[in-house]
């Protein structure tokens, strides 16, 4: 016999021969199987669970705004700074419906041209986000190539190629408020998974705004009169005792000045409330104009009105109420004529913060002395107080 044949019966023997089914090595492959396969569910699970952790995340910071301020721009630059870090796109813009309710305002952005970002305003019919917007449903085009010409695909870049999609942002009553668009320069480039993440992110998104601007809109009825849009006493009384509280810590000037309508009645009586409320929202258009942002004006009740003036002393006050008087006394009111002194006016009173008074109480007292110290004086002037027992 051969030394070959010798060595494939001993290899034989031991279970060593070549590709022999029961050998070793394939024992050891098929043992192996089941972990692969293990490795393979885990690798997929550990895949899903980091999908769905990004998504709890970034809907968990979104929300978390609303604890924050309260405010719209540091939701949106939360937004913002979330979809960069973890959705590569070339362009991003998001978009709310205009007051109107006929375009879109760019709210926020990167990756768009200075020119686009500086226009500002787009029309809804002439862009496939603002076809977004009235479908309610999100757009996605694989390759802007192909597409239909009609629309403009993403703002500010002439170059008619890659993948673009737009998501709508739905309130849960089923309004839309605008619109988030995402581009990328490569075709075909967004996964299922990622446009079913992100259409459940703008989903989220949409109900934090709306929550904002329904906060915000119940705070300013809350604190704002129905009339003539400017602060109501509620919200007078809050602020006058934390500017007082301000002026007296710092040792700060504070003015008030306390304003009266002359006359209203008997305009009221003669041309009726109608008139008489057209006259009430000029004369707050008008003192408005005349004041600094800083500055509180509110309507105390009926025609008076009072405005708060901080870091303002009784020099510089009596200055201020001049000016408001003679803003009333030059604005063209309605059949102004009929009155007893042929026009609309006022008349003021001023008092200060430290000369005139230690608290807000007296501060007010004050100022209202000042006011009838103008009104027996004929009106149409700024009364201010003196003080007959000065200070010891």
């Amino acid at each position: 016999m051969s030394h070959n044949s010798m060595t494939r019966k001993r290899a034989k023997r031991s279970g060593l021969s070549k590709n022999h089914k029961g050998s070793p090595l394939s024992s050891a492959a098929k043992s192996l199987q089941p972990h692969v396969a293990f490795s393979r569910e885990m690798a997929k699970l550990s895949n899903k669970t980091n999908a769905l952790f990004l998504e709890y995340y970034i809907r968990f910071r979104i929300l978390s705004t609303l604890s924050e301020q309260m405010d719209v721009e540091r939701t949106l630059a939360v937004v913002k700074k979330l979809l960069r870090k973890n959705f590569p796109v070339a362009q991003y813009s998001l978009m709310l419906i205009g007051e109107h309710g006929d375009d879109l305002i760019l709210r926020s952005h990167f990756g768009l041209s200075h020119q686009a970002a500086e226009n500002g305003r787009y029309a809804l019919d002439e862009n496939i986000f603002g076809e977004a917007l009235k479908r309610g449903q999100p757009i996605y085009v694989p390759n802007i190539q192909s597409a239909p010409e009609r629309y403009e695909y993403h703002t500010g870049n002439p170059a008619k190629k890659g993948a673009f999609l737009s998501l709508p942002l739905i309130t849960r009553d089923g309004r839309v408020v605008g619109v988030i668009n995402l581009w990328r320069r490569r075709a075909a480039s967004f996964s299922a998974k990622e446009i079913d993440l992100l259409r459940k992110i703008a989903g989220q998104l949409g109900q934090v705004l709306d929550t904002i601007t329904v906060y915000h809109q119940t705070r300013e009825l809350s604190i704002t009169d129905e009339l003539t849009k400017v602060f109501n006493r509620r919200y007078f009384n809050q602020r006058f005792e934390r500017e007082m509280q301000r002026a007296q810590r710092y040792q700060r000037p504070l003015s008030l000045i306390m304003l009266d309508i002359d006359h209203f009645k008997i305009f009221n009586d003669t041309h009726g409330h109608l008139w008489g409320d057209a006259v009430l929202k000029q004369v707050a258009q008008a003192l408005e104009d005349s004041l600094r942002k800083a500055d509180i004006l509110a309507r105390f009740g009926g025609e008076e009105f009072v405005i708060l003036l901080p870091e303002i002393d009784k020099a510089h006050g009596r200055q201020v109420a001049e000016k408001l008087r003679h803003a009333i006394e030059h604005t063209p009111f309605p059949k102004a004529e009929t009155q007893p002194l042929g026009k609309i006016t006022a008349s003021l009173g001023l008092a200060s913060y430290p000369e005139d008074a230690e608290g807000a109480s007296d501060l007010i007292h004050h100022a209202d002395q000042g006011l009838y110290l103008a009104k027996s004086r004929g009106r149409n002037q700024v009364g201010v107080y003196q003080e007959t027992n000065p200070k010891r």
